[in-house]
C-alpha cells in the first residue's frame, strides 16, 4: 500500500511539472508592448486673455463668445509593461484643433487688434499635448493598481481673423509650457480579451493648473490586433512668465481606436 501511494505522488508530480511550466509561461506569452491609434470626439471650453504693448487683452470665452463645435482629435500612444506587469510606461501624442466663423456679440481685443461687436470673424483653437509617464503597480496578474508620474509639454494656440471695409485684422498667440503630474493607473484584465483602464493625473503650481483622466476598456480581436474605446477628459490653466497672458481650456469626450500589441 506504502508503495502503491509512493508511486502515486510521483505519478502527480510528473503530471503538475507540465501544467506549472504553462502557468508559468502565461504571462510571458502575453504581448508587452502596445501601439494605439485614436480618434477623440472633444467639447471644447475655456477662456483666454492675450495683451498687447498699449492695451490690455479682453477675456475671451471660448463657449459664449465663438461657440466651438465638437471635434475629432487624434492621439498616438505607445505603451510598454513589464513581465510581471509591475512596471508599466507610456509615451503619447495629442492634438485636436477647433474652428469657426461667427459675428461677434461684443467687442474683443486681442493684442492690440480691435474686433468690434457683429464684426463676422474666424476664430481657433489647437491643443497639442505630449506625455511620458511611469506606473508602479501592486496587485494580481489580473488586476494591477498604482501611483504613477507623468510629464510633458502643453502647447495651446489662440487665433482671431476679420475683414472690415478698411482692413484685414489678424491676431494669434500661443503658450508651451512644461508640466508634471502625479496621480494613479489601474488595469483590469477580466479575460484574456477585455482589459478594463484607468489613468488620471492632477497638479497645481504657481497659479497653473493640469488634470486629465482616461477611462476605457479595450479588446483584443486576436493575440496581436485589437479596438478600444471610452471617456477622456482634460482641463489646463496656463500662462506666461508675467502673467499677463492666460489660457484656460477644457476638453472632454469619448474616443475609440485600434490597437497593434506586439
Amino acid at each position: 500500500m506504502r508503495k502503491f501511494l509512493r508511486n502515486l505522488a510521483t505519478a502527480a508530480s510528473i503530471a503538475l511539472i507540465p501544467a506549472a511550466a504553462v502557468y508559468a509561461q502565461t504571462p510571458s506569452d502575453t504581448p508587452r508592448n502596445e501601439i494605439e491609434l485614436r480618434g477623440t470626439i472633444s467639447i471644447p471650453s475655456g477662456d483666454a486673455s492675450f495683451a498687447g504693448t498699449t492695451s490690455g487683452g479682453t477675456d475671451i470665452d471660448f463657449k459664449k463668445d465663438f461657440d466651438f463645435a465638437n471635434r475629432l482629435g487624434f492621439d498616438g500612444r505607445y505603451t510598454y509593461r513589464t513581465e510581471n506587469k509591475k512596471h508599466k510606461f507610456f509615451v503619447e501624442w495629442g492634438t485636436t484643433h477647433w474652428s469657426r466663423s461667427t459675428s461677434l456679440s461684443r467687442t474683443i481685443i486681442i493684442r492690440d487688434q480691435v474686433f468690434t461687436a457683429n464684426l463676422q470673424t474666424h476664430a481657433t483653437l489647437r491643443l497639442n499635448v505630449f506625455r511620458a509617464m511611469y506606473s508602479r503597480r501592486w496587485g494580481t496578474d489580473k488586476f494591477r493598481i498604482g501611483p504613477m508620474v507623468d510629464m510633458g509639454v502643453i502647447t495651446t494656440r489662440v487665433g482671431l481673423s476679420a475683414v472690415t471695409n478698411t482692413s484685414s485684422l489678424n491676431a494669434e498667440n500661443s503658450i508651451s509650457r512644461f508640466f508634471a503630474t502625479i496621480g494613479y493607473d489601474l488595469d483590469w484584465d477580466p479575460t484574456e480579451k477585455v482589459n478594463v483602464f484607468s489613468n488620471t493625473g492632477a497638479i497645481v503650481f504657481q497659479g497653473e493648473h493640469f488634470f486629465h483622466t482616461d477611462n476605457g476598456v479595450r479588446y483584443y480581436l486576436t493575440r496581436h490586433w485589437g479596438v478600444d474605446g471610452g471617456y477622456k477628459f482634460e482641463r489646463d490653466k496656463v500662462h506666461d512668465g508675467n502673467g499677463s497672458d492666460h489660457i484656460t481650456i477644457r476638453a472632454h469626450g469619448p474616443f475609440f481606436g485600434g490597437l497593434y500589441r506586439f
